[in-house]
């Protein structure tokens, strides 16, 4: 008989809600736990720790297209952005937000800018004020990341929450077990051993990142050389935390091999085992299977197998997560502190964020949204002010109106980006410098550019939700 549902972290049986086990604006996919009591371990947790790295991460979550789902906004941030020489502090949403009927005050205290309206009302002597065209001037944003936030307490204990919720929903837990005591206690109130380290190998970082999706949390679940129970979150793909869920297995947990990926356009992957032995023999038993291939082509006299299309797409993920896996059963050097090893871990993984652009229905709609509203001026591009992910976007709405297509759908948007940046089926949208300036030249230089967005932009804006 099924256990009653009870409260994971207290035992209560009465006002359980459904927990959201990565905090809701930090994921566009879900997932959750009912098995949490509303009041003294869900609603509590949000101001304990969760709201301090959700604020901490707003830039982050805002590169992603991450916006939490009680929102109507995404989530600001501060930055320093300097116009014609002069330094202002600007909380922004998003590029447009920038001059979006604001007033920006320089971090001097010297000068102001604004719309001309704006300034008729604050300004007495009209000769104080200068015309600025800001199209015609370099913008330079300045973002400052604080990695503080990824070795604070807040950080941990949210960490853990995701480690222990998570294993638990999968294992159908239900109320509070002395197996895990340790944990439980260090969530609710701080005390007890931290259960969390953050993994600092810089090679398995980017044998992680060759096979995830750029963005994506990634959850692992083994048992340890120490028979421990481990959960490894990997945030966003630029820190790996590694959790002791419990001591050992607890004898009402059967799945302690699983594999979760949460891509930010809402998908996921998933492997759930009972051990890592009944992963390898499902994965090897699925190979043994001929019914699972087709003979492909001749290579130097060895005939290639090919895997159907209709062959368990999961089967394809069993090598990548059982090496993985492996290896984080094997790695004994994690650090609770910072150093410059993690540093330049968590720098290159964040550089990775804001240079490679994401192309998925739920960006380029945001995009579109923002710069082609009801209205709006012709779209006049700025030759001297950088942004890579704006002409990035902007080059693929050139290409959409280029091509003359009416309407579009996932796999129809990512064909024509590819084709338009010449890149392969797999390939990452990774911006440098060099692609920007190219993309933008191919823009300016053609006569019509702002009608051709203009189309673009309205085969965007047909795309039913």
């Amino acid at each position: 008989m099924p256990e009653k549902a009870a409260c994971i972290y207290c035992g209560i049986e009465a006002d359980l809600s459904e927990s959201d086990i990565i905090p809701d604006a930090l994921t566009n996919a879900r997932i959750t736990n009912k098995n949490v009591c509303k009041t003294e371990h869900n609603n509590k947790f949000s101001d304990l720790f969760e709201s301090k790295v959700i604020k901490a991460l707003a830039f982050i979550t805002n590169e992603l297209d991450v916006k939490s789902k009680k929102g109507k906004n995404y989530a600001s941030y501060p930055a320093k952005v300097e116009i014609a020489g002069v330094e202002y502090e600007v909380s922004k949403t998003s590029d447009r937000s920038i001059f979006d009927g604001r007033v920006l005050k320089s971090t001097d205290k010297k000068y102001m800018m604004s719309s001309l309206d704006n300034l008729k009302r604050i300004v007495k002597n009209p000769e104080e004020v200068e015309f600025l065209d800001v199209n015609s001037l370099m913008i330079e944003q300045k973002i400052s990341i604080n990695l503080d936030i990824y070795f604070c307490e807040e950080m941990f204990r949210m960490v853990s929450k995701v480690a222990f919720e998570w294993y638990c929903a999968k294992n159908g837990v239900s109320g509070y077990h002395q197996e895990f005591e340790n944990i439980v206690s260090y969530i609710t109130t701080g005390q007890g051993k931290n259960p969390v380290t953050i993994i600092q190998n810089a090679e398995l970082y980017k044998f992680y990142e060759k096979h995830v999706d750029l963005g994506s949390h990634s959850l692992f679940v083994f048992q340890g050389k120490d028979n421990k129970v481990n959960v490894v979150f990997s945030l966003f793909g630029i820190a790996m935390y590694r959790v002791i869920v419990a001591d050992k297995i607890p004898a009402f947990c059967r799945n302690n091999f699983m594999h979760l990926e949460l891509r930010t356009d809402s998908s996921r992957k998933e492997i759930i085992k009972e051990s890592y032995e009944q992963a390898k023999s499902f994965f090897e038993s699925e190979l043994a299977n001929k019914d699972n291939f087709v003979e492909g082509p001749i290579v130097n006299g060895v005939t290639l197998m090919l895997g159907k299309q209709t062959m368990n797409a999961d089967v394809i993920r069993y090598p990548f997560v059982l090496d993985m896996i492996k290896c984080l059963a094997g790695i004994h050097d994690d650090t609770v502190v910072f150093n410059k090893e993690i540093k330049d871990i968590l720098l290159h993984n964040i550089n990775n964020i804001t240079q490679a652009s994401l192309l998925h229905k739920k960006a380029i709609k945001r995009f579109v949204k923002e710069y082609f509203y009801e209205g709006h001026e012709p779209l006049k591009l700025n030759p001297f002010s950088t942004n890579k992910k704006t002409t990035f976007f902007l080059y693929i709405l050139f290409a959409i109106g280029v091509s003359g297509i009416e309407t579009i759908d996932d796999s129809g948007l990512q064909e024509i980006a590819k084709s338009a940046l010449c890149l392969g089926a797999d390939t990452e949208f990774v911006i440098n410098n060099e692609v920007e300036k190219n993309m933008r030249e191919i823009i300016v230089n053609t006569d019509n550019y702002s009608e051709i967005l203009e189309k673009g932009a309205d085969v965007i804006k047909e795309w039913k939700e």
